[in-house]
């Protein structure tokens, strides 16, 4: 009988074989080899994915199940990427003869010290200077770090709300911003540009080298940011006899967060009390699935405690603190859990009201802005548009926010930035920071809370105001290469339905954007798309108003569908805007 030919793909076993080379470890090199021969012979193994496919960059950089071979996070990857850098930093240079320097902190995870030493001994082998964070440290304050330092480049080890197998490595250029455009893909070119393992420098924290290059930073860095944070407009004094002891509760879900969280409320009037079991970091994540606020397993403990203290306020930050959720109480003692979407809204609504005014003083011709991704309630464009305020939407991933606060920045125009958010708990409301801030949000949720005591009256007013914006998120999750190719299979499928002719609820669809191919409704549209890049989505306009987007996840292997409704209908009073939330809520669930 004639055994049927299998289909090599010469490239992924040469990158397999890679790993066999004398600069690995003899067990992975045996590890290697093996995968190598399974694949040839057309056997399985459950480490094809880890050796066969490779590590790339998404809307958070890069991330991966810790293991070894080229598309998991270990310490040859991360080096490798490390390495890559240094080889860009010097290319792109301004100032050749300067000693180059970057940042670089970790989160809670089991791996993240260890590869934070791992990054710092390549790049200190390279000749340049290291601010490594002595303790592990939230991803925003690397942002401010980077900054404040005036470094070149920055690096955060984290793999933010993800399970505990996995680990992803973050960079950040001179303006504490995610590579994005042109740069990333400069910086990738580099990467590819390292064709030979055995190239990538190691050392490690025992050498002279790394002894001489690398620094230890955190707590000048902590009083900082703090007292910068405490300048804000936001901000209003922690001795102001009118500010009320609100009792508040927070969980870290086992990361970063408490040792960052709790000085800086209790410095500006705010006093916490914190999930015990949930306090210390701890890489396991031993009472939570998944350390993530949009989870609702992750908030239980925080919403136990509060009710047993009848807190007005629970807060929760994921591993690295850049995600912010909260829990309010209803006036019946209960609490309710505000989405991603609820708590942007009270946060742009606050500061577009209260402060967008003041600076449209300052800013005499031009407009305050707020910045917003596509599939982030367009509540917040009704409300900014109200106060007169430009709205700028970007592709789902802070470093796109991040960009346009640079461009900003450059053309000294910064004090139009007012507030920046992503449906996912992603918040940025200081103009200091150039990525999503969990710290600086909690600080003016509290702000929001004193002031108007009731965070549900304060909603419901700003429904009344603006108009009743529903959303809801659903996702798929399919793991590994194999689920790749069912998620861009799925998308193609959709691209070539016609989908113009269907009917969602008693919606239609109107418009169709293909952000991939920069089409709107079949046909090229430049001004549309004039600063939004090439992605990945699908986006559907209904009639009336509201909208689904389809998009791959960026770090995890899931594909997302997100719905926004609003409500067409006139509301005046509270009895109507309940009745009007339940009629959305049922359309919602139909779509």
């Amino acid at each position: 009988m004639d055994v049927p030919k299998i289909k090599i793909d010469e490239a992924k076993l040469l990158q397999a074989l890679e790993w066999t080379e004398a600069c690995f470890p003899l067990e992975i090199r045996r590890e290697a080899a093996l995968v190598c021969a399974d694949y040839v012979r057309a056997n399985s193994n459950p480490l094809f994915d880890a050796y066969l496919e490779k590590l790339d960059f998404g809307t958070g950089g890069m991330r991966a199940l810790v293991g070894n071979g080229p598309a998991c996070m270990n310490a040859w990857t991360v080096a490798k990427v490390s390495f890559a850098l240094c080889l860009y930093l010097r290319k792109t240079s301004l100032n050749k003869n300067k000693k180059l320097a970057l940042v670089i902190a970790y989160d809670s995870r089991k791996t993240s010290y260890e590869f934070a030493q791992t990054a710092a001994g390549t790049i200190a082998s390279m000749g340049f200077k290291v601010h490594l964070f002595q303790e592990c440290a939230p991803t925003p304050i690397l942002s401010y770090a980077v900054r404040k330092l005036k470094a070149q480049a920055g690096i955060v080890i984290t793999a933010s709300h993800n399970p505990p197998q996995y680990n992803g490595y973050k960079i950040y250029d001179s303006n504490g911003s995610q590579f994005v455009g042109v740069a990333q893909e400069k910086l990738e070119a580099c990467i590819l540009s390292i064709k030979n393992w055995s190239q990538v420098p190691f050392s490690s924290p025992k050498t002279l080298i790394y002894k001489k290059n690398v620094i230890r930073i955190g707590y000048q860095i902590k009083r900082s940011y703090i007292k910068e944070l405490g300048a804000c407009e936001f901000v209003t004094s922690a001795k102001n006899p009118k500010k009320p002891p609100l009792k508040i509760v927070y969980s870290p879900l086992h990361g970063v967060g408490a040792a960052w969280m709790e000085p800086l409320l209790r410095e500006h009037g705010f006093a916490l009390d914190i999930v015990k079991e949930q306090a210390k970091p701890d890489g396991n994540f031993p009472t939570v699935n998944y350390p993530n606020p949009e989870a609702e397993s992750s908030r239980e403990l925080a919403k136990k405690l509060a009710e047993n203290l009848r807190a007005d306020l629970f807060l929760i930050t994921d591993p690295d603190a850049d995600r912010l959720g909260a829990g309010i109480r209803n006036d019946n003692g209960s609490y309710r859990y505000l989405s991603g979407n609820q708590l942007g809204i009270i946060m742009c609504a606050f500061l577009c009201e209260n402060y967008a005014p003041k600076q449209k003083t300052k800013l005499k011709s031009k407009k305050a802005m707020i910045i917003k991704s596509i599939v982030t309630s367009d509540l917040q464009s009704n409300i900014a548009k109200r106060h007169g305020m430009d709205v700028i939407e970007v592709l789902t991933g802070f470093k796109y926010i991040a960009d346009h606060i640079r461009i900003l920045e450059k053309k000294k125009d910064l004090s139009r930035y007012v507030f920046g958010s992503e449906e996912s708990h992603g918040y940025l409301p200081v103009n200091f920071v150039r990525d999503k801030d969990a710290l600086a949000s909690a600080l003016l949720l509290c702000e929001i809370l004193a002031e108007c005591g009731n965070l549900n009256a304060y909603l419901d007013q700003i429904y009344l105001r603006y108009g009743l914006y529903l959303e809801d998120l659903k996702f798929l999750t399919l793991k590994g290469s194999s689920g790749k190719k069912k998620i861009a299979s799925a998308m193609e499928r959709l691209r070539k339905s016609k989908i113009s002719d269907w009917k969602i609820g008693d919606r239609h669809v109107v418009s169709i954007i293909d952000y991939k191919h920069q089409l709107k409704n079949a046909k090229p549209n430049p001004k549309f798309f004039k600063s939004l890049p090439p992605s990945d989505v699908l986006q559907f306009l209904l009639e009336p108003d509201g909208k689904l987007t389809i998009r791959p996840s960026g770090t995890e292997p899931k594909i997302k569908l997100y719905a926004s409704l609003s409500y067409t209908g006139k509301i005046s009073t509270r009895e109507e805007l309940e009745q009007a939330k339940y009629k959305l809520k049922n359309e919602l669930h139909s779509v």
